[in-house]
């Protein structure tokens, strides 16, 4: 029995061992691939490596591009406004690149990392007091649709750290208001948008060259979750799904060669509150409206105050509906769908006073045109809300959309 509960022990050991091991090699921030000097640095050398900065501009004599890794996630979105096709948004960006002059300067004060081994942490400057980066070549990175003001006051930077192998990380934490590509509300209120940060380099490409910081980009986009994340990004109103990047080229007018990083979040409306406040309540009243072709003996007056009643309760959800879009050059799902029960509760009221007349000529209760009504009705109003939803979502979409309408 000793003998057994020593194997369990030593094997639970080891377990604990390697997932912790694991645990600890795990690398989370582009700065867990350096380490920290064995001994203290001279007191004076950061203010000594900062007086002796030169690199204002790219190394234009280099025949290879600056390669910047770009590492961005997002904390928080704010708010979605969709009418406006911007969002408001908590982003931290994580740029980092190496500059083989700085490599020199820290040859020549004598902190430098030899080839094979692992660089070391130097130093740390606060661009808002105690650091220019006109000291330093700084790869021009911007948000590209960002609307708001940028923090030119910090050179769009909280801090930057310098590296014994000539390399440097620069680190932004900010929120702003970004506009994204046009919103499709074709399918609204059952759509799917798409929200996107640009990031580009005022230099060309054969200076500046973006690429995702892997594999912290990959670990981002299948998880959903970057730095000290807990829990996915959420929005009222809408579900955000995973994020998906992806670096692109393009030609400016001057000619140049141009590289840009986009980062991607697929985001879908929930449909509860236009399913169980707008959209079961509008069939619920246009069946208050057809409901007078039941009533047997009833007067003209009574039925057609009915279907007014029911025709202005449409005309107000319409005006709900409207604060949630912008004016659009063509028609939604939900637009479609007003107007059909429009018609269908307007054409109630014609038949109400067609089938008066019928009534005083045939002398019955009920005529011809309500026993029609009661049926024909229904079922072409039902038909061609069917038709609409297989023109605007597919069989399969509508599928998916009833799967939402039962199981939110």
């Amino acid at each position: 029995m000793n003998v057994k509960n020593d194997k369990k022990n030593i094997f639970k050991i080891l377990f604990y061992s390697l997932v912790l091991s694991l645990f600890l090699v795990t690398n989370s921030f582009a700065i867990n691939f350096y380490k920290y000097p064995t001994k203290d640095l001279p007191d004076n050398f950061c203010k000594n490596l900062y007086d002796n900065l030169k690199y204002p501009h790219p190394n234009y004599s280099s025949e290879d591009p600056i390669n910047v890794k770009v590492d961005m996630y997002i904390d928080r979105i704010f708010e979605i406004s969709a009418d406006q096709n911007i969002f408001k948004a908590q982003v931290n960006l994580w740029l980092t690149w190496q500059d083989p002059r700085l490599l020199d300067l820290l040859n020549d004060l004598g902190m430098h990392t030899e080839q094979g081994k692992k660089p070391f942490y130097l130093c740390t400057f606060n661009p808002t007091s105690s650091f220019s980066n006109f000291k330093l070549f700084d790869p021009n990175i911007d948000f590209f649709n960002r609307i708001d003001k940028p923090p030119v006051d910090n050179y769009m930077a909280d801090w930057i750290d310098i590296f014994s192998d000539g390399t440097i990380d620069k680190r932004l934490k900010d929120t702003a208001i970004f506009h994204t590509n046009e919103f499709d509300f074709k399918k609204f209120p059952f759509d799917d948008q798409e929200l996107s940060i640009e990031l580009w380099s005022e230099y060309p490409s054969f200076f500046v060259e973006l690429i995702p910081n892997e594999p912290y980009m990959s670990e981002y986009s299948s998880s959903g979750l970057g730095g000290d994340m807990e829990a996915p990004l959420t929005v009222d109103g809408w579900r955000i799904k995973n994020p998906t990047y992806e670096t692109y080229s393009f030609v400016e007018n001057d000619g140049s060669p141009y590289t840009g990083f986009m980062l991607y979040f697929k985001i879908e409306r929930l449909t509860s509150y236009y399913i169980y406040k707008i959209i079961l309540p509008i069939i619920f009243i246009l069946a208050i409206s057809w409901s007078v072709f039941w009533v047997r003996g009833s007067q003209l007056e009574a039925k057609v105050n009915v279907t007014i009643v029911c025709l202005l309760s449409l005309i107000a959800y319409n005006f709900i509906i409207d604060e949630d879009l912008p004016k659009l050059p063509y028609l939604t799902f939900m637009d479609c769908f007003i107007l059909l029960s429009y018609f269908y509760t307007g054409v109630a009221t014609i038949l109400c006073v067609y089938s008066f007349v019928r009534k005083l000529k045939s002398g019955r209760n009920l005529s011809v045109v309500d026993r029609y009504a009661q049926y024909v009705g229904p079922i072409s109003y039902f038909s061609i809300l069917l038709i609409l939803l297989v023109y605007f979502y597919n069989l399969e979409g509508v599928a998916t959309m009833l799967g939402k309408v039962f199981n939110p």
